[in-house]
């Protein structure tokens, strides 16, 4: 008992000097690389190796501590290992630390650590993006601290700015708007700023395949808070107020193209002129979708094919690429361009070979055409339609409802046997479908 009390008190008294040692560090600074004198350069060689060879131990931070403290005092100019150390020394402090009012301390001493590495070998975007997430995560209910530290960060960091960074500034901001300190306004247009921010680093073609999966994860959290507080008429009035004050960004108005279509407000009247503009200034797969898809929703399908057609050229490798043709082949069905739908579903199904919409958009083509055929020709077409709704249900769960009323609606064209019979055609018999020189082999069926 005797010595677990100690070695409480000596922990006790490591954590209650660690704001002494930053405030010595803090005079320090001004100093030479290893101290103001050959003295303080033998005591900071021979406590930069100590601390480093505890800290190559598992759970060493705390006998680390001491020779790390050393370092600081006399040479914290010395490496920046000295600070990245020393977060890892801190934050296992706090993990282990019961008592709220020692604990909010040590997060404090952490701050302190981040501002010294800022002063001693600069970094400031990067190490303000670190000390921001470090204070949200330890201390969430100081988010408006956190949030102006981030956003410092982030205004100096830009697209360079980590993706922990980006969602957890994004966080922050939302931790303030639920306590009333910040508003939907506020919301949306450093979702633009985020976002933005977070796709020009996604679309770095040197970006690591870990990385862009950190930021996949940052868009999607982004992407979820403000999809809980933005409506699209909040969303309309505030992207018409953002574009009429800076009506020659371009930029801005890309980025705020993606949140309208993002948000599905592509019936909000700002929509269309925005689509346009930024479509006439800078020509792409993503601007050619938004008009596509407004004139869609206008019913005016045939420029809204034309438009969609674009999005598919202009996309060639670009990650939306399937999300294109499929709406491509939806709308060419609309306008009657059987063929045309057929061939984007097929190019869908290149992508994605599972995909029950574009197996139903195969399946309709092949029903519309069999309008065009006699009997027996135009059973064939309601056969392989059928083939088509029964993959895409068995594929496809998420299309399974729409398939089988599909099913259903062809297996009610089917003929009766006796029809069948006069063309010596039985049930399951294996058949090549002639109507519209459609050449596909099916099963002849009869309704029951």
């Amino acid at each position: 008992m005797v010595q677990e009390k100690t070695d409480r008190m000596k922990h006790s008294i490591t954590i209650g000097t660690v704001a002494v040692a930053l405030l010595a560090a803090a005079e320090a600074s001004a100093q030479s690389k290893y101290g103001a004198t050959p003295q303080d350069s033998v005591t900071c060689v021979q406590n930069l190796s100590l601390y480093q060879e505890f800290m190559k131990q598992a759970g060493g931070e705390k006998d680390a501590y001491a020779p790390w403290k050393e370092v600081l005092r006399v040479c914290p100019a010395s490496s920046k290992g000295v600070y990245q150390n020393g977060v890892k020394i801190l934050t296992a402090f706090i993990d282990k630390e019961k008592d709220a009012a020692r604990k909010a301390g040590l997060i404090d001493s952490l701050s302190l650590v981040y501002d010294l590495r800022i002063t001693n070998f600069g970094e400031e975007a990067f190490v303000l993006g670190r000390k921001g997430t470090d204070l949200y995560r330890y201390a969430p209910e100081r988010c408006r601290e956190a949030h102006d530290i981030l956003k410092r960060s982030v205004e100096l960091g830009g697209a360079k700015s980590e993706a922990g960074v980006l969602s957890t500034y994004y966080q922050t901001l939302s931790c303030l708007y639920g306590k009333g300190e910040a508003t939907k306004d506020q919301m949306l247009q450093e979702y633009v700023v985020v976002s933005g921010n977070i796709e020009a680093s996604m679309g770095d073609a040197g970006l690591k395949e870990d990385a862009r999966e950190r930021y996949g994860k940052a868009r999607d959290l982004v992407n979820s808070l403000f999809f809980k507080v933005a409506e699209c008429a909040d969303i309309g009035r505030i992207v018409g107020e953002m574009v009429a004050a800076k009506p020659d960004d371009i930029a801005m108005k890309g980025r705020l193209l993606k949140v309208l279509n993002g948000k599905d407000c592509t019936e909000e009247k700002v929509f269309r002129s925005l689509a346009e503009d930024v479509h006439k200034a800078d020509p792409s797969s993503e601007s050619a979708y938004s008009l596509g898809l407004y004139l869609a929703k206008q019913n005016d399908m045939g420029d809204a094919l034309r438009y969609m057609k674009e999005a598919v050229e202009l996309c060639t490798g670009c990650a939306d690429r399937m999300k294109y043709l499929l709406k491509a082949g939806q709308v060419a069905s609309a306008t009657g361009s059987h063929s045309q739908a057929r061939s984007f579903a097929n190019q869908v199904l290149q992508l994605d070979a599972r995909n029950g919409e574009a197996l139903i958009l195969i399946g309709n083509a092949i029903a519309a055409q069999a309008a065009s055929c006699e009997a027996p020709d135009s059973w064939g077409a309601y056969w392989l339609a059928y083939d088509y709704y029964q993959r895409a249900r068995s594929l496809d769960a998420a299309v399974a409802d729409k398939a089988g009323d599909r099913m259903a609606s062809m297996s009610s064209r089917f003929p009766t046997q006796q029809d069948a019979f006069f063309y010596q055609l039985t049930d399951g018999k294996s058949v090549t479908v002639a109507c519209g020189g459609l050449g596909e082999t099916t099963t002849v069926r009869t309704r029951k």
